[in-house]
């Protein structure tokens, strides 16, 4: 029994090793630093696009990513992000959060601009037990969709200009091609009679007989 009882023990020692074990690999292999600082962001605009684990950008350079995503419980208007950012990232108390669009693949991420040097860092300034809040501002690409109506009037313009100049120039062809006919016609007569070279053009009747 006593036997028993000891390798009960050992067996419990190694099944609790072996599950420490392998979630402290786990949590080696989870993305993301340890250290990392969790800050808040609210969107008054649509945040279409933008996904968990989308990666949030410091004058475009990577510094953390997106943690959790919902519909401000306080206020429906707002979109509440979460992002995760190396503990070294300048946020500064006038820094400010945009979503950004990649080129034109289509790809969304954060970007965070702005932090002088004399501000103080937001961590510093925000009350202890309270996630640090980065201001947003008016996004790229709501920005972009704003301007958007004023590029297609102004596309819509310039299209009516090329119209106009087209038809203008569509006249002045016509003209062209007409006096390049009636000069093909001459010259197939002068080729099939060349007396008419010689022939003097008819004037006016009344200034001959003077």
């Amino acid at each position: 029994m006593e036997s028993d009882k000891h390798y009960f023990i050992e067996g419990l020692f190694i099944i609790g090793f072996s599950l420490a074990a392998a979630l402290f690999a786990v949590w080696l292999g989870s993305p993301g630093r340890h250290d990392d600082v969790l800050y808040r962001i609210h969107f008054p605009d649509s945040v279409s696009g933008l996904t968990v684990g989308d990666s949030v950008k410091y004058r475009g350079v990577d510094v953390g990513s997106v943690k959790t995503m919902i519909v401000d419980p306080d206020d429906a208007r707002l979109v509440r992000v979460d992002v995760r950012l190396r503990k070294e990232t300048p946020v500064k108390t006038d820094t400010r959060a945009s979503l950004e669009l990649k080129g034109i693949t289509g790809v969304v991420f954060i970007g965070l601009n702005g932090g002088s040097p004399a501000a103080q860092t937001l961590l510093a300034a925000t009350p202890e037990g309270k996630i640090p809040e980065i201001p947003s501002e008016k996004t790229g690409l709501k920005a972009l969709f704003d301007e958007l109506p004023k590029m297609v009037k102004k596309f819509e313009a310039t299209a009516d200009k090329f119209a106009t100049m087209a038809d203008k120039f569509s006249a002045v062809g016509d003209q062209t091609k007409k006096v390049m006919t009636g000069v093909s016609e001459l010259t197939n007569k002068v080729k099939a009679d060349p007396s008419l070279l010689l022939r003097r053009p008819k004037g006016n009747p009344d200034a001959e007989a003077k």
